[in-house]
């Protein structure tokens, strides 16, 4: 991990961020932003979206971990007073899929960095890369003078939950997800880790 640094996401960077979003999103991204553009895929939107600065779901809020030049990692996290619901969303989606995703879409803990997305880039599991990233959230979470990190994850995802346990992660309530929207994901938890 010597090569290992962190850099802020950029607009450049956008079809990535929305590449590795959409893989770790469990159909959520899908849900939400499937059809809303004709012709244009969910990821594509995302990607739109990531590059605009007028809410938290920005660039500017993703740190990529890098070895070399190859990026290998992604951060995405924010202030958790951030995690709503931003007024462009609600106009720009339909009130029918918007609604049944607000539990998913608003659940945090207060005063806590929340990771909206945690990726790992899939041949370097397992290497340490993971716990790097996740020394870096918290370590921001303590710039921010936050009192530790929260996140979403769904409960089938028997990988990542060991990951977030073994770094004092511990469920704090159950969140709804919409079984008629996401069939796949299954259910789900908010966590929470103290910094």
């Amino acid at each position: 991990m010597d090569e290992l640094h962190f850099r802020q996401g950029l607009p450049d960077d956008a079809a990535f961020l929305a590449h590795c979003v959409c893989e770790v999103s469990g159909g959520v991204v899908d849900a939400l932003l499937s059809g809303l553009l004709p012709g244009v895929a969910s990821e594509d939107v995302l990607s739109m979206v990531l590059r605009d600065t007028s809410s938290h779901f920005s660039h500017k809020n993703c740190v990529l971990a890098n070895l070399g030049q190859k990026c290998v990692g992604l951060l995405f996290a924010y202030s958790a007073r951030e995690q709503n619901i931003p007024p462009l969303m609600r106009a720009m989606l339909p009130k029918k899929r918007l609604e049944p995703l607000t539990d998913l879409l608003t659940a945090h803990v207060e005063e806590s960095l929340y990771i909206n997305t945690f990726w790992v880039d899939t041949a370097l599991r397992g290497t340490g890369l993971a716990d790097a990233l996740m020394d870096y959230a918290k370590a921001l979470a303590s710039e921010l003078d936050l009192v530790g990190i929260s996140l979403f994850a769904f409960r089938k995802n028997a990988r990542a939950l060991a990951f977030y346990a073994r770094h004092g992660f511990h469920p704090v309530r159950e969140v709804f997800v919409p079984s008629e929207l996401l069939p796949e994901a299954g259910a789900g938890d908010l966590y929470f880790c103290e910094r």
